[in-house]
């Protein structure tokens, strides 16, 4: 029995830091969607490899800014909000939502797939692991899945990641998440986790991220702060993962401003 509540408790806390994380993105996707325009160039880069007639999946897919006007292939997304996602349909990108421990889609149907900065969001190893095996189920055999996901490391080789440079002053010490409360209009949440202070070096592995929700011009209200689940991922974390997915191969692992990447490559049913 009390293996079986630790089990309910920890069930409980990770759908209660997921869910918060879901309902931070449907409160700011528009806002989320005009601060996310240019796409990283490597990502690009690996989506110009694809033939005619290939068919795209953009697991997580935001505002759709990896969708390509390439008309000689087939592009679909999908994301857990329904405020990003209307936001894509709005744009006429072929969309839907699910939770991408879940992809609605059949096994060995997709040539090439894309997931950039999803899976920092999901709060256990075992459900990474979980939402990297279900991009390799659908792709087909041959096809490769580039991930992206934010590093522990901000500076590498004496060179500073692009989300630190954008602000390299802020000395402050992480919060609380209740600090955070009291000082900010965030929403309470019951999440005994750090707050990190945005464009410094991560101290901790799992922590809320603060997103600060610009008000219109002629609202005179203090601007809104949301906490977002983020786990920030040590060198050799997401190879190791990508090493426990059955039938696959890593074809690349690199590091590009602040984010560990990965390709791999289905090799057999």
């Amino acid at each position: 029995m009390g293996c079986e509540k630790c089990m309910v408790e920890k069930v409980g806390r990770v759908k209660k830091v997921e869910d918060n994380c879901y309902n931070v993105y449907e409160n700011i996707a528009s806002h989320f969607s005009e601060t996310r325009q240019k796409p990283w160039p490597n990502v690009l880069k690996f989506l110009e490899q694809s033939k005619p007639g290939s068919i795209i999946l953009d697991v997580g897919c935001g505002n759709a800014k990896y969708f390509t006007n390439t008309t000689d292939v087939y592009q679909i997304g999908c994301d857990r909000s329904t405020q990003l996602a209307q936001i894509c349909r709005d744009r006429n990108h072929q969309v839907f939502n699910c939770d991408c421990l879940q992809i609605p889609l059949r096994s060995q149907c997709v040539d090439l797939c894309i997931s950039i900065a999803v899976l920092h969001h999901l709060a256990t190893n075992d459900r990474r692991l979980k939402a990297l095996t279900e991009i390799n189920r659908v792709l087909a055999v041959g096809g490769q899945a580039l991930v992206y996901v934010w590093a522990k490391e901000q500076c590498r080789n004496q060179n500073l990641s692009t989300y630190l440079k954008q602000n390299n002053t802020n000395k402050q010490k992480p919060k609380s998440a209740s600090e955070m409360t009291k000082e900010f209009c965030v929403e309470s949440i019951d999440i005994n986790l750090p707050v990190h202070i945005n464009r410094s070096n991560f101290v901790h592995n799992d922590l809320l991220v603060p997103w600060k929700l610009n008000q219109k011009k002629n609202q005179e209200h203090e601007p809104q702060m949301h906490l977002r689940y983020y786990h920030v991922f040590e060198e050799t974390e997401l190879k190791y993962l990508c090493e426990q997915i059955p039938n696959c191969k890593i074809v690349d692992y690199y590091y590009d401003q602040g984010n560990w990447c990965v390709i791999f490559e289905k090799t057999k049913i």
